[in-house]
């Protein structure tokens, strides 16, 4: 079987109404499984007749809003189609730097404020979509190279994203990430001065209690156990840069362990100023004071070194990726 192809956008998604969800309005379902979208947003796609409820196997005549669901209905939603850029030769966009590649992995410098993968509302022009294109084998489908991540950074943090090209490499460096083998070195801009030049915040993380937005995580005490090491390498006027080492790979790791201690990394919506910030970014309503206080576009978090094992040859194998324009800037001008 030929595998899909992800350098092609999505025409539909389909999600199944779990148990828990009968009885909601069909839109309320929805902003539960779609968190990131709002529910108004839910609502206008309803009204444009983008979203076909089933039932048993059979499709309901009508959907509107104020439908009730029941537990096992199946919502297919319909994707606007977007014009991509053709990568079908296999060129490296302009956008990606690739930092190390052999006949096993691939190292990419992402920027900040792409996507690694399809999810929630971007389901085209993903890294991963722009790496199927490069590596499509247009005379012999069946030999193509289907590139597979080996870990994952947020769309807003830039720096090293490690690709397999063979499905032993992916197994082989997936193990060395979940068995804690890979040295991860994050640079980040914090708010405000820290006292101490280096230090541990050993604070176990889960999710947060009454927050607005359902992925953001918090310190406590019933959470899983996390461990980060932190080392200032200069400070300005009223931002410290950070080398951040997490010893352990929780959600959101290194941005709850630095809003805790009281330096939340600078542009940071969720855990910074106000987490209402989040929500604006997505509905795009984001006023000038917000990003005034922000500061940056994007939290300043920066995947700066990785270190492991080669998967083939077991030699060691160094990627280092410089501090981006955006971060240095800002940096600079703070210390004038």
């Amino acid at each position: 079987m030929i595998p899909p192809d992800l350098s092609k956008p999505l025409e539909k998604l389909r999600v199944r109404i779990y148990e828990e969800l009968a009885g909601l309005r069909l839109d309320q379902a929805l902003a539960r499984l779609l968190s990131w979208r709002t529910r108004s947003s839910i609502q206008r796609m309803i009204r444009e007749g983008r979203v076909r409820l089933e039932r048993g196997g059979k499709a309901l005549p009508s959907s509107r809003a104020s439908t009730k669901v029941q537990g096992e209905d199946i919502v297919e939603i319909r994707i606007p189609q977007r014009v991509l850029v053709d990568r079908s030769e296999g060129e490296v966009p302009d956008s990606l730097t690739i930092l190390h590649e052999d006949p096993y992995l691939v190292a990419i410098d992402k920027p900040p404020g792409l996507a690694v993968h399809p999810s929630g509302r971007r389901l085209s022009g993903t890294l991963i979509n722009m790496l199927h294109g490069m590596y499509r084998n247009l005379e012999d489908p069946t030999r193509d190279i289907i590139p597979k991540l080996c870990h994952r950074l947020d769309r807003e943090t830039s720096g090293i994203i490690l690709v397999a090209k063979d499905p032993i490499a992916h197994s082989e460096v997936r193990k060395q990430f979940e068995k804690g083998k890979v040295q991860k070195t994050y640079l980040a801009l914090v708010e405000g001065k820290l006292a101490d030049d280096e230090g541990w915040i050993d604070e176990r993380i889960g999710p947060a209690e009454r927050a607005k937005v359902r992925l953001k995580m918090a310190v406590r005490r019933d959470g899983q156990e996390s461990l980060t090491r932190y080392k200032v390498l200069a400070r300005s006027q009223s931002m410290s840069l950070v080398e951040c080492r997490p010893q352990t790979g929780r959600q959101h790791q290194i941005r709850v362990h630095l809003a805790h201690i009281g330096h939340p990394i600078v542009g940071d919506k969720l855990y910074g100023p106000d987490e209402e910030f989040f929500l604006q970014a997505i509905d795009g309503s984001l006023d000038q004071e917000a990003k005034r206080r922000l500061r940056l576009d994007r939290h300043a978090l920066h995947n700066h070194r990785l270190a492991l094992k080669h998967p083939e040859t077991g030699d060691p194998l160094n990627l280092e990726c410089p501090l981006p324009a955006d971060m240095r800037s800002l940096f600079e001008a703070d210390q004038a």
